[in-house]
């Protein structure tokens, strides 16, 4: 599988990169045609704040963030995000403001949760989700349940890749979309195509990474 990764570089600003495999690949909620791995987006440091500088363009004027709800291991892009808002907004020039880089924890039944301390952080404010990929939009979905839960207010979503541009009526806005992919493809498991047309499965994949299936 390894031999199968291309480069794709991001419309937005080419210095940012994504691998890219095809190949048919299972998620828990979709079967999709490639796997993108976002891996050195995520976690060096140099990656991630140049990431977090293009995902930061829409929060920079006449936008309010108190919050940065990260999916997906997005935590180092988060806490860059969070600085150029802070440094660059139309509001930076507030002493004490501050943004709260949150990560929901996984209840017993499978829901987005905060534990008691945390909540302060999202009653009544100004929250971003920050996803890494969005290719069915159940995690988006479950973090707009849990922010709602909490009374939170949704001020954006973001993501490094999505096949949304849109989700619940609200603009995400992404690095890289379907577009920058040529033939990605998303199914539902009873739906698939490729099931329909014997291509076994190459690997299970999530934002961690894959497994492959020999």
């Amino acid at each position: 599988m390894e031999s199968r990764f291309f480069t794709v570089s991001s419309k937005k600003n080419p210095l940012i990169k994504i691998d890219v495999a095809e190949g048919h690949f299972a998620t828990g909620s979709a079967h999709i045609s490639h796997y993108i791995d976002i891996s050195d987006l995520k976690s060096g440091a140099s990656r991630a704040r140049g990431a977090a500088r293009e995902l930061a363009a829409p929060y920079l004027k006449n936008c309010d963030v108190d919050a940065i709800v990260c999916m997906e291991g997005t935590e180092i892009i988060a806490a860059y995000l969070a600085e150029e808002i802070l440094t660059k907004s139309a509001g930076a020039a507030k002493p004490d403001k501050d943004i709260y880089v949150l990560t929901p924890m996984h209840s017993s039944n499978g829901n987005f949760i905060f534990h008691q301390n945390v909540q302060k952080r999202i009653f009544k404010k100004n929250i971003v989700i920050l996803v890494a990929s969005m290719s069915t939009g159940s995690t988006v979905n479950r973090a707009l349940e849990c922010i709602n839960y909490y009374g939170g207010k949704l001020t954006g979503i973001s993501a490094i890749f999505s096949a949304f541009s849109e989700i619940g009526g609200r603009e995400v806005y992404s690095l890289f979309t379907e577009d920058d992919i040529d033939e990605y493809r998303f199914y539902s498991p009873s739906e698939c195509e490729m099931c329909h047309e014997g291509l076994k499965l190459d690997a299970i994949i999530n934002s961690e990474g894959y497994t492959k299936i020999y």
